[in-house]
């Protein structure tokens, strides 16, 4: 399920039932617009990985998980059954699994709940802004380079950094 879904920008802008194929398609290349410049997706998705452990750490691919599903110790094939979970990083309380390569089953990304406020306004302007450039287009208008404001480019650079 999509963090910010069309409908919620929909009631947030009050957009045009008339418009809202070519809306909801301005919206989806929003998303996908976020994501690569991000360099993650959005969605809350499932991740599979093989990790080694390093001085009681491992190290996910993946931030802002919202559920850890499975730890499966690949040595003695066991569930490691304790653990903290900060951002990226994943702290384990027993020494005997130091060098093990553990198997990591988790959900990663965001949901409508905890999408930041400052990443759904970047969302929300970029909308506005490729709707404006759409009307430009379709008016024929003569139409300047596109550049990205300031703005969004520091917001999507927070969120880019936190997950390198």
């Amino acid at each position: 399920m999509k963090p910010f879904p069309f409908e919620e920008l929909q009631k947030i802008l009050e957009l045009k039932e008339t418009e809202i194929e070519t809306d909801e398609l301005i919206f989806d290349s929003t998303l996908t617009q976020v994501e690569k410049m991000l360099r993650f997706s959005l969605e809350d998705r499932n991740y599979n990985e093989l990790q080694t452990v390093r001085d009681h750490v491992v190290y996910t691919d993946f931030d802002h998980i919202t559920e850890m599903v499975n730890i499966t110790d690949m040595n003695t094939k066991e569930h490691v059954p304790n653990c903290i979970i900060d951002g990226r990083k994943i702290f384990l309380l027993s020494a005997e699994y130091e060098n093990h390569v553990l198997f990591l089953n988790y959900n990663a990304g965001f949901t409508s709940e905890t999408l930041p406020a400052d990443l759904k306004e970047t969302i929300i302007k970029l909308f506005l802004i490729k709707k404006k450039e759409f009307i430009r287009q379709k008016n024929h208008e003569d139409n300047p380079s596109f550049e990205m404001p300031k703005d969004i480019t520091n917001v999507i650079d927070i969120y880019r950094r936190k997950s390198l």
